[in-house]
């Protein structure tokens, strides 16, 4: 049996697909998104081995406090949020889920 925590929270950011073309090609201005982020962490027993509020703290902490994100995609955000929580988590398996307004979006994990 393994037992994960999670958390989630969304943050307003701006960003752009530099390699958009054709029918998609808008996406290459920059555009507004409410990107929803759920991180979940595996835990070894079941009384806060990791805190919830410390968690989420850790993760919007890498959000710039302007929401410009450049041409980062929904898989860029992920990796980038990933790797600071890595640093503070590390050894356990944890994944990161980065949407679009809910709509869209991809997820990373590592052990």
């Amino acid at each position: 049996m393994s037992t994960t925590i999670w958390i989630e929270f969304s943050k307003v950011g701006f960003h752009y697909w530099p390699g958009a073309s054709g029918k998609r090609d808008y996406l290459a201005s920059r555009h507004r998104h409410t990107f929803w982020i759920k991180v979940t962490v595996e835990v070894a027993h079941d009384d806060r081995e990791v805190e919830f509020h410390d968690l989420r703290d850790k993760a919007e902490s890498w959000w710039p406090s302007a929401g410009e994100l450049g041409g980062q995609s929904c898989e860029a955000i992920a990796k980038a949020i990933l790797g600071e929580l890595q640093i503070a988590y590390g050894g356990r398996q944890i994944t990161v889920d980065v949407s679009e307004d809910r709509e869209a979006g991809a997820t990373v994990s590592r052990a």
